[in-house]
């Protein structure tokens, strides 16, 4: 039979790629004019609304760890920081210290995650499972980002919201 135990590095690898990934996402919100953060396109929301969302995941998970259930429908939603650039990274900011102080030795335990599709159910997960999601959905929010900066022709990071599998291969294709 296959061993299916979670295999992680002795070191904080998913933490601080969490970390780095929403201070990229910080750094661009400060480096942004404010009306840049909140104009809609296409009706696809505003570059406030998608750094919003990540914000609301990131609490969700860092209140979910501490309880051990995590619930992302039950996400603030703080409307404020979809149109308030000094607000957005003052929040991102103090989620940021929250997740800074996230010890690796927690990241095997059993987290319980609610069902999008069947609310009454909570599903079994491990909290490194959880920060993996979390990266991956916020380098995802951060790809649309960026395509909603380069339509209203502002250039940015070639990687920002690049998975870090994609820049891998990258990485491997150059050599």
């Amino acid at each position: 039979m296959k061993d299916t135990r979670i295999s992680l590095r002795s070191d904080d690898l998913l933490i601080r790629n969490a970390i780095a990934e929403f201070e990229r996402g910080r750094e661009l919100i400060e480096r942004l004019d404010d009306l840049t953060y909140r104009t809609s396109a296409n009706g696809t929301g505003s570059i406030g609304g998608h750094f919003r969302h990540n914000l609301d995941f990131l609490n969700s998970f860092l209140k979910g760890i501490t309880e051990r259930r995590i619930d992302y429908s039950a996400r603030e939603r703080d409307l404020r920081v979809e149109v308030d650039r000094s607000y957005a990274a003052k929040r991102l900011q103090l989620a940021l210290q929250r997740i800074h102080g996230v010890d690796d030795t927690i990241l095997k335990q059993t987290v319980y995650v609610r069902s999008e599709i069947d609310h009454e159910a909570w599903l079994p997960s491990c909290i490194a499972r959880e920060l993996e999601f979390l990266n991956s959905h916020t380098v995802h929010h951060h790809a649309l980002i960026a395509e909603k900066l380069a339509g209203f022709g502002i250039a940015i990071s070639g990687t920002f919201g690049v998975a870090p599998s994609t820049l891998d291969h990258w990485k491997t294709m150059a050599a």
